[in-house]
């Protein structure tokens, strides 16, 4: 039986809930690379990150629950997706936690000098 890709990812985490997603759901997935992202660290060192395989009768049943998820955003004409908010919410998480980092250390300098 093929496997086909269905969505390709860096973010483990999502790879983690897509898996458990799947297996609720009784479907029959491969994730490749997902060792070599993980030791490669960073965005797999330019790799092209966790692939979401699926068996090609279940093609639709696991692209409408992708879908239902929030992962995968509308497809265009040239069949290419395209997610939206995923990375602004991203970002905003990186940036709340810069900011907290950043009181942390000036109360610490603050209280830290006699």
């Amino acid at each position: 039986m093929e496997y086909f890709t269905i969505y390709r990812t860096h973010d483990s985490a999502e790879v983690s809930i897509i898996k458990h997603k799947f297996e609720e759901d009784n479907l029959n997935y491969h994730i490749l690379d997902e060792h070599t992202n993980s030791a490669a660290g960073i965005a797999g060192m330019g790799g092209e990150g966790m692939r979401v395989q699926v068996r090609e009768s279940q093609i639709e049943r696991a692209k409408t629950l992708l879908k239902a998820m929030g992962y995968l955003g509308e497809w265009n004409d040239d069949s290419k997706k395209q997610r939206r908010n995923q990375p602004a919410k991203k970002w905003i998480f990186i940036f709340l936690a810069a900011l907290v980092l950043i009181i942390v250390a000036f109360l610490i300098m603050w209280f830290m000098n006699p």
